[in-house]
């Protein structure tokens, strides 16, 4: 049995996990949004240190993730609150080797932050540990070329993700190498061997082979555990509500289509350019355009705006909390003046204002309202409402086609202490909305088919 350091009581799928590691220098934790990849770390951090075989706990993780850290460190009782034991990239002090816990993001990686890292690793003993790992999936990325070879020098190394394949089993090459695993097997030979090939010149990844031998890979390097397998979660529903668009909005739709498609017959049209135009559809959509500059321009004022409209008869229907997902920074600010009294996760938001507006929505029953924006939403927040009033309900004003941003955001309301079933609703007024949907569905049901194979489903 596992000795549990923290807080409280372990959850099953915790232990199997750790036993699991069974103290080996490179593992992967798989453990689907909610089951408790956090403190699972934090507690073989603990017990290896027990036996003195490390000294420090590095974390590296998506920069909305870094206070997130801090935080449960605080809530598990690993550290305790005002002794700042818990030091946060860049603000560094300069006895930074006194201190056991470190924090740092992705994106540092390829430039200073990396360089510190490195004289880091080679200084202290350290456990380390790559939350959200699907951010090395990439393998010409200077960053996971980067991390390959820095964490050469870490005594141990742990890879979190919830979904560490979001598009094809390539995906896992770059993590597993994070992990000192299928050393010489170079990611075009891994691509050739579990990957199909096919599309557009052959160039795209259309399915997966091998997976047996993939099975045996997965099962050698990580745990994966999936919620409906180790909880009672209730079960997650799909929806979708339509929204028309009307005069100059659908005008402007309608012209930005045809235009695209004389490009598409009068020249050859470069992956940039889809994805441009394919953005400009979008935000045509939702009632603004950017143009060349980056100016935004107001395609129909808020009152008439039809996707605001549905999302409001959305919202004043309900009777409990939800949440709303949007991308765009102009989407936040109508929606934000539609829904004075929401709270609200930003980029950029101080963390304190952020804390305080989670302390609102999980604490305060008449707060019945959440906006988010997507890129600063989908990681480390627990959105559960209260227990008079919950939240089981989000809507997506928008989405991207980043299946990594949908899986993690639907988890912010279906983890641990969700009591009802969660009710997703996608807006739908225009074919770019059916398109993204689609697309992200397509993802979806590539990497279940793979994990389920892995998982011998």
């Amino acid at each position: 049995m596992t000795h549990w350091y923290l807080k409280g009581k372990p959850y099953e799928v915790q232990t199997k996990a750790q036993e699991a590691a069974a103290g080996r220098r490179g593992f992967g934790y798989f453990l689907e949004m909610g089951l408790g990849k956090t403190a699972l770390c934090f507690n073989e951090f603990l017990n290896l240190q027990e036996m003195d075989l490390v000294d420090k706990m590095l974390v590296i993780c998506p920069q909305s993730l870094k206070e997130v850290w801090v935080e449960e460190a605080e809530e598990w009782g690993v550290v305790c609150e005002g002794d700042n034991p818990f030091v946060v990239w860049p603000k560094l002090p300069k006895d930074i080797d006194q201190y056991k816990y470190f924090a740092m993001n992705y994106e540092s990686m390829i430039h200073s932050g990396g360089q510190f890292v490195t004289k880091y690793l080679e200084r202290n003993r350290t456990y380390v540990v790559l939350d959200e790992s699907i951010h090395v999936k990439n393998p010409q990325a200077k960053r996971t070329k980067f991390m390959i070879g820095m964490l050469q020098n870490a005594e141990y190394v742990r890879a979190l993700s919830g979904a560490p394949i979001v598009k094809a089993p390539l995906d896992l090459w770059g993590q597993f190498r994070c992990l000192g695993a299928i050393e010489g097997f170079n990611p075009f030979a891994f691509r050739n061997h579990f990957c199909v090939m096919g599309g557009y010149l052959g160039k795209q990844i259309v399915g997966a082979r091998n997976q047996d031998e993939l099975t045996q890979l997965m099962d050698n390097n990580s745990f994966r555990a999936l919620k409906k397998d180790w909880t009672d979660l209730p079960e997650q529903l799909n929806s979708s509500r339509n929204y028309e668009m009307k005069g100059d909005q659908l005008k402007q739709y309608k012209l930005m289509m045809k235009e695209f498609v004389l490009m598409l017959e009068d020249q050859v049209v470069t992956a940039p350019m889809v994805i441009t135009q394919a953005m400009k559809l979008q935000q045509i959509s939702g009632g603004f355009i950017f143009d060349e500059g980056g100016e935004e321009h107001e395609l129909v004022v808020c009152k008439d705006n039809p996707k605001l409209n549905t999302t409001l008869d959305i919202v004043n229907g309900m009777s409990t909390k939800s949440i709303i997902f949007a991308f765009y920074k102009p989407s936040i600010r109508m929606l934000r003046t539609l829904f004075p009294e929401a709270a609200y996760i930003v980029g950029g938001q101080d963390k304190n204002d952020q804390k305080e507006q989670k302390r609102r929505f999980n604490e305060d029953d008449k707060c019945k309202l959440m906006i988010c924006q997507l890129t600063a939403g989908k990681y480390g927040h627990t959105l559960l409402g209260t227990e008079k009033v919950p939240c089981h309900t989000s809507v997506y004003y928008e989405n991207n086609y980043d299946l990594d941003a949908r899986i993690q955001s639907e988890a912010r309301n279906h983890r641990h202490g969700q009591h009802y079933p969660v009710t997703y609703i996608d807006l739908i007024g225009s074919p770019q909305d059916k398109k993204i949907i689609t697309a992200l569905r397509r993802k979806m049901n590539m990497a279940t088919s793979i994990v389920d194979a892995v998982r011998g489903g």
